[in-house]
Order: structure tokens, then sequence, then C-alpha cells
């Protein structure tokens, strides 16, 4: 295993632990494919699915993904209205990413329209997140700080 790889999953090690203090699951993956596999199969056929805005969910391919299973997409790309948030809150499954995590399993989430927060808080019988690296943080600060000054431009130009 080389220098990065094993980096990585030390540290998604620890974020794991965190994330189970706080009543979540994390798993770790080496490629995107393998955790598109993973979460595919986690999904009964049939669920209804719903997301936020996520350059991690497309480029991971997870959207096109959920797009060819037999799956119901509440699409928020073709329709990106009220109606279709509140179908998201009543959701099988939700897919999102996080702006920054924390070594601790802290996720640290800046919403314009609160439609990722609020269905990670309450809502969807299920949210998964695919986050790739890039988000690592030490701390809440850091995370914060990678958020207002990297991920939030991002999504205003998109």
């Amino acid at each position: 295993m080389s220098f990065v790889k094993q980096s990585n999953a030390n540290a998604t090690a620890t974020i794991i632990k965190g994330l189970q203090k706080r009543n979540m699951e994390g798993y770790y993956f080496e490629t995107a494919a393998e955790a598109v596999q993973a979460a595919l199969e986690m999904m009964p056929e049939g669920s209804v699915i719903a997301h936020g805005g996520s350059a991690t969910l497309t480029d991971s391919g997870m959207l096109d993904a959920i797009k060819a299973g037999n799956y119901t997409l509440i699409d928020r790309a073709s329709q990106n209205t009220r109606e279709n948030y509140a179908k998201a809150i009543l959701s099988d499954y939700y897919f999102m990413s996080t702006n920054a995590i924390t070594l601790k399993g802290e996720l640290v989430n800046i919403d314009g329209n609160a439609n990722r927060v609020g269905c990670l808080c309450h809502g969807p019988s299920h949210v998964m997140m695919l986050v790739g690296m890039n988000k690592l943080a030490t701390d809440v600060e850091s995370a914060v700080k990678r958020a207002r000054t990297y991920a939030c431009p991002a999504n205003a130009h998109r």
C-alpha cells in the first residue's frame, strides 16, 4: 500500500470512530467507483432517491449510477422547486457530500437553501454522504475556513 493510501486509511479510521460517536456509520473506499458500488448495494431497487447539489456526486459517478439503476430519482437539476424539496424530505435515501469533515467526524456545511442541512438533520429515512479526502480538515476552525474560502465560492459560481 502506498504512503498516501495508508495515510488516507489511517485518517479515515479516526474519522469513522468520530462518526460512530455521533451515531453515524462510516466506510472507507480507495476509489470512487468502490464507494459508488457499495452505496448502490445498500439501496433496494425501487427506492426513492433525492440529492443535494454536489460536485462530488457528479464527479464520482454516483448520480449517473442512480439514473442508470432501478430507482425513482427526485432530480433537483431538472426542477429545483419547493415541491421537490418537500419530496426530498420524504425520500428513502438522500445523497449529499459535505463542505468539510474533521478528524473527529464533525461535519461542516454552509447551505444556501438549507435543503442539504435540513435533510441531513431530519427527513429522509437514510442519508448517504460521499466525502472525498479533499474535504478533510483537522478541526472545526479549519473546516469552517475550508467551507467559506473554497466550497462556498465554488458552489456560488456553479
